[in-house]
C-alpha cells in the first residue's frame, strides 16, 4: 500500500461523506484529488499520482437497500451531569465505595464507574460534586462538565443486527457531534455527550427509527 492510500484511507475514516458522494458520481476523481491536496491529505505536486490511485482504490459498494431501523423501546435524555477521570489507585477504589453508600438510585441519582487498565473514570450528578469528598485528596486528570446522557433501550433483536452502534455513532460524526463517552449494558447503549449537541443528537436517534434508503 502507497502513503498516498495510506493516507486517504485515514481520511475516509474520519469523511465517511466523501465515500458515499464518490459513490454516487456527486464528485470525480480529480476534484477529489484537488481536495485532498487542499486538505493536505496528500502533497501539492501529488495530484496525478492521487488519481491513479483512486483509479485503482478499491471502494466498498454501497448496497441498494434499506439500512437496518434502529429499534429503541426506550429513549430517555438527563442532564447536568460531570464526568471525572483519574489515574487508577486502590485507595482511590476505597473512597469511591464511601461515596456510593450516598447514591440513592431509586430517587434518579446518577453513579457509574468504569475501572480501565490504568484510569478510573466516574460518572456523576454535578450537584454531587460538593459532596464528592475524594477530591480533597485526588485531582482528577481530566473533567468533562455539562454532559449529557441519553440512554438507548434496544429490543433484544439487537444482538442479532450488524453494525448498530456503527450507524449512530456515523451518523453523529456527519452532523459533528462529538462522543465524550460510550458505555454498554446488555440491551442499553449510553451516550455521553455536550449538552450544546442534546437536542441535535436526538433529532437523529428519533430519524434512526424510520427504514432509511442509501440514497437519503
Amino acid at each position: 500500500m502507497s502513503q498516498i492510500e495510506q493516507a486517504f484511507r485515514q481520511f475516509l475514516a474520519k469523511a465517511p461523506d466523501i465515500h458515499k458522494s464518490y459513490q454516487r458520481s456527486l464528485i470525480n476523481r480529480r476534484s477529489l484529488a484537488r481536495y485532498l491536496i487542499q486538505q493536505r491529505v496528500v502533497r501539492g505536486n501529488q495530484l496525478e499520482a492521487t488519481i491513479a490511485m483512486l483509479r485503482r482504490f478499491d471502494f466498498a459498494p454501497l448496497k441498494d437497500k434499506e439500512l437496518p431501523k434502529m429499534k429503541f423501546s426506550r429513549i430517555s435524555l438527563k442532564d447536568n451531569l460531570l464526568i471525572l477521570e483519574f489515574e487508577k489507585e486502590k485507595s482511590l477504589l476505597t473512597e469511591v465505595q464511601s461515596f456510593m453508600t450516598h447514591i440513592n438510585y431509586d430517587a434518579g441519582d446518577t453513579f457509574k464507574i468504569v475501572i480501565g487498565s490504568s484510569s478510573i473514570t466516574l460518572f456523576i450528578d454535578k450537584e454531587k460534586e460538593k459532596s464528592l469528598a475524594l477530591l480533597k485528596k485526588y485531582v482528577p486528570r481530566k473533567k468533562n462538565t455539562n454532559i449529557s446522557e441519553i440512554s438507548l433501550l434496544f429490543t433484544p433483536k439487537v444482538e442479532e443486527t450488524k453494525g448498530t452502534l456503527a450507524i449512530i455513532t456515523r451518523e453523529f460524526l456527519l452532523n459533528d457531534i462529538l462522543i465524550v463517552e460510550l458505555l454498554t449494558s446488555s440491551f442499553e447503549l449510553l451516550i455521553y455527550l455536550h449538552e450544546k449537541d442534546v437536542t441535535k443528537a436526538y433529532e437523529i436517534l428519533k430519524r434512526l427509527q424510520e427504514p432509511r434508503h442509501p440514497s437519503e
